[in-house]
């Protein structure tokens, strides 16, 4: 899956990518989850936007590939964006999409990027959220390498504390990060309880991908923190 930042076919990307403005918002994000294992786990992706995304909100699923998510969410007004045709996306382009919309999607695209192409691609999606609308990325789990390594498109490694600052640095509030882990009963025992100290030992974790929930500001930024009349 290929999205272009610059413009996302065409336009100019509107602020730089600066690299110490996100190392600085890596750092907040690792001051509150020190490591991978202190986040929480969630046991399938597609309950959480269930939980997330309420029923009639309108929703920007960009990158949709497949479109797995209109299965997941059958009560959601549903707008798909992707360059690739094969499975007949809504829009080919992001320049084609005004908004605004209640939540968007970004489910395993960020690591076909490089970061400042992510970085902006972000930004040009909390353009086209609602204030206060919630944007959900998903991506491999760094900490569980052969995810990761198994597909030759995949160009950067976002570990958890960079994906958060990914959001932060891009102007999003409210980030909260989990980790998705489902697997049957006696694996999941075995995985999480008896082994689990073993995948700590070696830096490993037994959760395959990571998500992170943030939201779009819900008040523009000259109007944030003014006192009311």
């Amino acid at each position: 899956m290929r999205l272009r930042a610059e413009g996302h076919g065409g336009a100019p990307v509107s602020e730089p990518f600066r690299h110490g403005v996100q190392l600085a918002a890596r750092e907040r994000v690792r001051a509150r989850w020190k490591t991978v294992w202190n986040l929480p786990v969630v046991r399938r992706l597609r309950d959480l936007l269930a939980r997330e995304i309420p029923p009639g909100a309108r929703v920007l699923d960009v990158g949709a590939g497949s479109g797995a998510v209109r299965r997941w969410l059958p009560e959601r007004r549903l707008t798909t964006v992707d360059p690739d045709p094969t499975y007949g996306p809504d829009h080919a382009s992001l320049d084609e999409v005004t908004g605004p919309y209640d939540a968007a999607l970004l489910l395993e695209v960020v690591e076909h990027l490089p970061p400042a192409e992510a970085q902006a691609l972000v930004r040009a999606i909390r353009a086209r959220l609602a204030p206060g609308g919630v944007l959900v990325v998903s991506t491999p789990n760094t900490f569980q390498p052969p995810v990761y390594l198994r597909d030759a498109t995949h160009r950067t490694p976002f570990c958890y504390d960079e994906l958060g600052g990914l959001l932060e640095a891009a102007g999003y509030e409210e980030l909260c990060l989990a980790r998705v882990y489902n697997d049957s009963f006696l694996r999941k025992l075995a995985r999480r309880y008896l082994f689990g100290w073993l995948f700590r030992l070696l830096g490993l974790d037994f959760a395959p991908q990571i998500v992170a929930v943030a939201r779009a500001p819900r008040s523009a930024p000259a109007e944030r923190g003014r006192m009311p009349p």
